[in-house]
């Protein structure tokens, strides 16, 4: 099988800058082979050819990792996790093992993921103040930094993604847990803000929540913290786009995990695809690979992303007859089935997706659901949209401690996350049109009523204004009267403001 010159260019490009040291390795063999297990040998693409190259150049050993991933003495606080949660240490928890021991239960219990709007006050004050807990110990910062380095290959690009993330969560909980056994790990159902009029409103995005999203966060559980790369940061609603229950829905409609993961899924039916939406629409460090973990948003994203592979898998047992703990897809290099988890070497790469996990350690509540009989959502921060029959976020009150809605807010919130150091961004979905980036392209093009939608935090005038300038195009005015500019709340304004700063 011969390997496409753009190949050994994309090859050459990740030689030079990563500075990797290659060993005496027949690359001609390893590429080809890893090339057989993710597609067709008919039609190899160039996102197979990076992905294999990939798989390739990270191992263990062919980079000098040391300004990345944890000490040692971290990772014997990561082991010293496992062994709690996990009673039998260093065994294999794949589909062979005895899931129907009582010693399989963690020694801190049982827990329930719920969504985080439906925690009590009081519940969700305490695991606020946990995570505050484990940030002033240094804890948080130790998790944090196992997602950056090697994780950034091991943990994405390919099947171990799922099954990575769900160990590394269930260590995060059981952390949450050596402070307050009470505690579970809440999951962010980004599917209850996209169905709003417009996401950046969420009460997520306010003080008894997350904290502000435009900018450094000042406000919130999580205000003034302070990262590798500089104080804690977001831009929400920047970028691409938040999951949806449609965006969902192919996942749920697939049968193996090689349609749903990277790298043989498409597009639409790729879990770890879809999911960098959320990661670059909250921005700031969210949006980064090495920094994403140090914002708590990401695990309460992350958590929801696990209770879709959840429902993946269990459609996999009732409708598809498949064994979800055996169906890892083939493949070679950091994502192969047998390698040790990278920070958790207790563990392999497969036995992240056994069934021990979600019957023996935690499980999920329900996502909120509404309809015209039930019309509520279990929440006073959740209403039920009785035409949609979908619950949706309530929306913040006020605009002080929130989110980006008008063009001084938004100018702010990108000049302060420009001065933070991301480097590589999640892969994405393009910008849904609510987003400021597919505005501002649309208000280049002459439609400047976009920036009205803004302003008011409405979509609605953005089709207003399209519709009245559509209009107004069908008759021949004629020469126009002179007159002043236009001020600031003008339309044309508008447009010439974020062209300026944009």
């Amino acid at each position: 099988m011969a390997i496409k010159t753009v190949g050994f260019a994309i090859l050459y490009h990740i030689l030079v800058i990563t500075q990797v040291q290659t060993l005496e390795t027949d690359l001609s063999k390893e590429i080809p082979r890893c090339l057989q297990t993710v597609g067709n040998s008919s039609k190899i693409t160039d996102t197979d050819i990076i992905h294999c190259v990939q798989q390739f150049m990270w191992q263990t050993g062919n980079v000098v990792w040391s300004q990345f991933n944890i000490t040692k003495k971290e990772e014997q606080f990561i082991n010293s996790l496992i062994g709690t949660a996990h009673e039998r240490k260093k065994r294999q928890v794949g589909a062979t093992e005895n899931i129907n021991s009582q010693n399989n239960f963690p020694r801190n219990g049982f827990r329930i993921r719920r969504e985080y709007r439906t925690l009590s006050d009081r519940e969700r004050s305490d695991f606020h103040s946990a995570v505050n807990k484990m940030k002033m110990s240094g804890q948080y910062d130790i998790f944090s930094n196992l997602h950056r380095g090697t994780v950034v290959y091991s943990g994405h690009g390919g099947p171990n993604f799922l099954g990575w993330h769900r160990v590394y969560l269930v260590l995060f909980e059981e952390a949450l847990r050596r402070i307050n056994p009470t505690l579970s790990l809440p999951y962010w159902d980004s599917t209850l803000d996209f169905d709003m009029n417009n996401p950046v409103d969420s009460i997520i995005w306010s003080s008894p929540f997350l904290g502000n999203g435009d900018g450094f966060v000042t406000s919130g559980p999580f205000r003034n913290w302070m990262t590798a790369v500089g104080r804690l940061t977001r831009n929400i609603g920047t970028a691409s786009r938040l999951l949806s229950k449609e965006s969902i829905r192919p996942i749920l409609s697939s049968c193996r995990t090689r349609d749903i993961s990277e790298p043989t899924a498409q597009p639409r039916f790729s879990l770890e695809y879809l999911q960098g939406g959320p990661h670059v629409w909250v921005g700031g460090q969210m949006s980064g690979l090495n920094t994403a973990a140090s914002d708590p948003a990401f695990f309460l994203h992350h958590a929801f992303v696990d209770l879709i592979w959840e429902m993946f898998r269990s459609r996999q047992e009732r409708y598809c007859g498949t064994n979800p703990a055996a169906d890892y897809p083939s493949t070679t290099g950091l994502h192969a089935a047998e390698r040790t988890i990278d920070g958790m070497s207790s563990y392999r790469n497969i036995d992240g997706y056994s069934s021990y996990w979600t019957r023996f350690v935690y499980r999920y509540a329900p996502v909120p659901t509404c309809s015209t009989f039930r019309p509520f959502c279990g929440s006073p921060y959740l209403r039920c949209n009785v035409a949609r029959q979908r619950c949706v976020s309530v929306a913040r009150t006020g605009r002080a401690d929130g989110a980006g809605t008008n063009l001084a807010s938004i100018a702010r919130a990108r000049a302060e996350e420009s001065t933070i150091n991301i480097g590589p961004r999640f892969r994405a979905p393009p910008s849904e049109i609510r987003t400021q980036d597919a505005q501002i392209r649309l208000s280049r093009l002459g439609f400047s009523g976009s920036n009205m939608a803004f302003a008011s935090g409405n979509p609605s005038s953005f089709a207003s204004a399209l519709r009245a300038r559509a209009q107004e195009a069908t008759i021949n005015v004629g020469p126009r009267f002179a007159a002043p500019p236009p001020e600031p709340r003008t339309q044309d304004a508008q447009l010439g403001m974020s062209r300026g700063r944009f």
